[in-house]
């Protein structure tokens, strides 16, 4: 089944692709997603004609989520978490706790925006992934300290 895609998909293509995927892939995860759209005559003629204006439009989110890195890439996050023998923390950092701070900073990121290899679960400087969209990516520092309150 061929499908032109409304947004990024990864391993598949770009938005505005026209691609060949399985039926089951399209009907169960990409048009229930509004990741597709089907690749009729229609959608086609309407994707050509539209393509220049969606494309600025895609370049200007570009643009804005670029600024938005820039300033989330000059922020950090200082997280207080209790611990135990040899600054283990009681459970572990997720990506939620650091979106948490960050949106506490002004900062406008989505917990699914972050991204960590693994759970944080001891003390010490961390480094996070932040992605905003495809191919807009930077890195916010994360400080994990022992919280005196404990």
């Amino acid at each position: 089944m061929e499908v032109i895609l409304k947004a990024d998909v990864q391993n598949l293509g770009k938005v505005l692709d026209v691609v060949k995927v399985k039926d089951g892939y399209a009907r169960n995860f990409l048009f229930p997603q509004k990741l597709a759209i089907m690749a009729t005559k229609q959608n086609k003629a309407a994707i050509e004609r539209d393509r220049a204006r969606l494309e600025a439009l895609m370049a200007k989110e570009r643009e804005e989520a670029s600024a938005r890195l820039a300033e989330i890439e000059k922020a950090s996050v200082t997280i207080a978490a209790k611990v135990h023998e040899e600054e283990k923390l009681y459970g572990s950092i997720t990506p939620t706790d650091i979106a948490e701070k960050l949106q506490a900073q002004g900062l406008k990121v989505e917990k699914s925006q972050i991204l960590l290899d693994e759970p944080i679960k001891q003390l010490g400087v961390y480094s996070a992934k932040v992605r905003l969209m495809a191919g807009v990516e930077g890195k916010v520092k994360v400080w994990v300290v022992q919280d005196e309150n404990a």
